[in-house]
C-alpha cells in the first residue's frame, strides 16, 4: 500500500477523479437541499403565522363581540372592541403565545397597545412604534404583509401584520405576530447536520436520507397547514394526523399545542361560560344533524323548549347569583338526564333546548316526566335557602320540516304551557 500511495500517479488521479466530483455532488446536493428546506420552512412559518393570525382576529370576535374603536380618557387613548378595554388586556395573547411561542401585538395606528414582546428586564414594549415599511404597507395601504426580517428591540422576525378596522371600514390598527428568526434557523440547522454527515460518506445515502426526512418534515407541516387552515374556517372538530402528533421533534410538540389550542377554541366558541352546556350556535349545528339522519335516514328525534318559571322573582328576590346557581344546577341535572338520550343546549337566558334522538313523542315525554319531576322534588339550595324550582316545557317530534319551523312548534307549545298554568309538558 505504502508503494501504491508513494509511486502510482493513476492511483492519485483515479481517487481525485472519483472524490472530487463526489465531494462536488455532495456539496451541491447539500447546498441545493438546505436552500430548498429554509423555502420550504419559510413558507411553511408564512403560513403558520397568516393561519394563526386568523385564528387569533376570530378568537377576539368571539370573545369580545363588537367593533373596534378607539376612545380617548384623561389624555390617554384607549382601543376597544365592542365594550371592552383591549389596552392591560393580555389574557388571550400570553396564553396563545405560551401555546405555540409567536409573540403577538395588538396596534392602535403605529403605537403598541398590548404585546408578549418584552426587554431583557422583563418589562414589556408596550407604546413603541411600527417601523415606517410596516406603517406604510399595512397601516397606510391597509393590506397585510409578511416580512421575512422585522427588527423588534434587537431581534429579528419573521413577522406578519393584519389590518384592524372600525365599524366604517377605515384602518385604526394592526395585528402583529412573529416567530424569532433564530428559532427558524436553528430548526433548520439542526435538522441539516444528519443530511450533511450522510452526504459525506456517500451521496446515495445522503440522497435517501434526504428525500425521506425532507418528505416527512414537509408533510407535517403541511398537514399541520391544513389542520390550521380548517381551524380559522371554523371548524373545529378538524382532526390532526395522528403521525404528526406522535412526532417526537418541534413539529410534534407543536402539533399538541395546536390540539390544545383547538380545544381552548371549542370550549371558548361552542360551550356556554355559565352552565358548561352547548351554547345555542353549538346546539343549532347539533339539531341540524340529528335532522340530517332523520332524513337520511329516518332516525326518529324529538325536539323540547324548556323555561324556568318564575325565574324573574329568583333573580329580583335573591340576586343574580344565587339565579347564576339555579340555572347551573338546572343545567347539571339536565345534561346528566340527557346521558344517552340526546342533548341540551343553553338557547338562550333560562330557556333551555332539549333533543331527544332516536325517540319518538311517547318515549321522550315520559323521559321529560321523569326530569321535571327530579327538578319539582328536589330542591335547590342557595346558602340558607331551598328554592323549589319548576319548570314549564314544550315538547314536539321531529318531522322533515326546516329546523326554524321545529324549534317554533316547541316553543309555542311552551308558551301554551305558561299561559295555562306552568309547571308541566305540553306534547
Amino acid at each position: 500500500m505504502k508503494k501504491i500511495l508513494k509511486g502510482s500517479s493513476f492511483f492519485w488521479a483515479l481517487l481525485k477523479m472519483n472524490m472530487l466530483p463526489l465531494i462536488l455532488l455532495t456539496l451541491v446536493i447539500t447546498t441545493f437541499s438546505a436552500v430548498r428546506f429554509a423555502a420550504s420552512l419559510n413558507v411553511e412559518t408564512k403560513n403558520g403565522l397568516v393561519n394563526l393570525s386568523h385564528t387569533v382576529v376570530t378568537l377576539y370576535d368571539t370573545v369580545y363581540e363588537g367593533d373596534y374603536h378607539a376612545v380617548e380618557k384623561d389624555g390617554t387613548v384607549y382601543l376597544m372592541k365592542g365594550d371592552h378595554t383591549l389596552n392591560d388586556s393580555f389574557t388571550i395573547i400570553d396564553s396563545i403565545k405560551a401555546e405555540t411561542g409567536v409573540d403577538i401585538t395588538v396596534f392602535y395606528q403605529d403605537t403598541r397597545i398590548i404585546t408578549t414582546i418584552r426587554t431583557d428586564n422583563g418589562e414589556r414594549v408596550i407604546g413603541t412604534k411600527a417601523n415606517a415599511t410596516v406603517v406604510e404597507d399595512v397601516l397606510k395601504g391597509g393590506q397585510p404583509h409578511f416580512y421575512a426580517s422585522t427588527m423588534v428591540e434587537d431581534v429579528r422576525y419573521f413577522s406578519y401584520y393584519e389590518p384592524l378596522y372600525d365599524a366604517n371600514g377605515t384602518c385604526i390598527g394592526m395585528i402583529f405576530l412573529g416567530k424569532p428568526s433564530a428559532q427558524v434557523e436553528e430548526l433548520v440547522s439542526g435538522s441539516l447536520k444528519p443530511i450533511i454527515v450522510c452526504g459525506i460518506l456517500t451521496m446515495l445515502i445522503a440522497c435517501l436520507v434526504t428525500i425521506r426526512f425532507s418528505g416527512r418534515l414537509v408533510n407535517a407541516i403541511r398537514e399541520m397547514e391544513l389542520f390550521l387552515v380548517a381551524i380559522a374556517k371554523g371548524d373545529l372538530h378538524e382532526e390532526l394526523d395522528q403521525k404528526v402528533l406522535e412526532r417526537k421533534d418541534e413539529l410534534g410538540e407543536m402539533s399538541r399545542y395546536l390540539i390544545k389550542t383547538q380545544k381552548s377554541l371549542q370550549k371558548l366558541v361552542e360551550q356556554d361560560i355559565l352552565t358548561g352546556l352547548y351554547n345555542r350556535r353549538s346546539g343549532e349545528k347539533l339539531l341540524k344533524r340529528v335532522c340530517e339522519n332523520y332524513t337520511k335516514d329516518g332516525t326518529p328525534f324529538c325536539v323540547a323548549i324548556g323555561d324556568v318559571d318564575h325565574f324573574k322573582n329568583v333573580n329580583d328576590t335573591y340576586g343574580h347569583e344565587c339565579g347564576d346557581v339555579a340555572l347551573t344546577e338546572l343545567s347539571s341535572r339536565m345534561k346528566e338526564h340527557m346521558r344517552g338520550h340526546g342533548f341540551v343546549a343553553r338557547w338562550g337566558g333560562e330557556e333551555m333546548l332539549l333533543v331527544y334522538d332516536g325517540m319518538h313523542l311517547e318515549t321522550a315525554a315520559n323521559y321529560m316526566q321523569e326530569l321535571l319531576d327530579a327538578i319539582r322534588t328536589k330542591p335547590i339550595v342557595y346558602g340558607d335557602v331551598n328554592l323549589n324550582i319548576t319548570m314549564t316545557f314544550g315538547l314536539t317530534e321531529g318531522n322533515g320540516d326546516k329546523i326554524e319551523h321545529i324549534v317554533r312548534d316547541a316553543d309555542e307549545k311552551l308558551y301554551r304551557g305558561k299561559n295555562s298554568g306552568r309547571n308541566q309538558i305540553v306534547v
